[in-house]
């Protein structure tokens, strides 16, 4: 039988958390969502300079997340998978317009969450408010691990195991894009991607 899109964001937050997935606040925060949402490869799931933004639930699909920078250029911040929440910090924590886009690269279905009742949400539930932390530190936690990665990992071996986990990454994002997400320049990684 099919879950709920309640029960498939409850869920999640249990993994993240460790708390039950009947917790109360799970539920609600899984009953705000709008969805499901099914986009195809190409599509993008916010573009940047939107006034209105989201939380998105990935439920299925890949994609990429990219920065807009001060110089015109864009840099790959993050790679979308099956169960992140990802949006827009900018738009999240300020309100402010996107300054980032994200593109999907595979039949994705995902959730949505508009940041306004998201903000609302968090401020009038105090103990939602403290399990946040906790998901917090499991994405810093995932970042720490990438920078790591990134810092003692034999690069070609960290390129290896990023094309399996994103097959047709080299498709989607320019070799400028994927260095500046290694942390490398443009021709480091080109002999890496060799």
């Amino acid at each position: 039988m099919p879950r709920s899109k309640v029960e498939v964001i409850a869920g999640r937050l249990a993994e993240l958390t460790g708390l039950p997935e009947n917790f109360p606040d799970f539920l609600a925060f899984g009953a705000l969502f709008e969805g499901p949402f099914h986009f195809t490869p190409g599509e993008n799931i916010w573009g940047s300079g939107q006034k209105d933004g989201y939380v998105w639930y990935i439920q299925a699909g890949y994609g990429f997340d990219k920065v807009d920078l001060e110089d015109g250029t864009m840099m790959l911040n993050g790679m979308i998978e099956p169960g992140l929440f990802v949006c827009d910090e900018k738009n999240l924590l300020w309100g402010k317009l996107t300054g980032s886009s994200a593109k999907l690269y595979t039949h994705t279905t995902a959730y949505r969450l508009a940041t306004d009742r998201w903000r609302e949400f968090a401020y009038q539930h105090a103990d939602f408010r403290s399990v946040l932390y906790r998901i917090n530190a499991h994405f810093l936690q995932m970042r720490k691990l990438r920078l790591i990665k990134m810092k003692h990992k034999d690069k070609k071996a960290y390129w290896e195991e990023t094309k399996a986990r994103f097959p047709g990454i080299e498709l989607y994002c320019t070799q400028t894009e994927i260095a500046s997400y290694f942390g490398v320049s443009k021709s480091t990684m080109h002999r890496i991607m060799k």
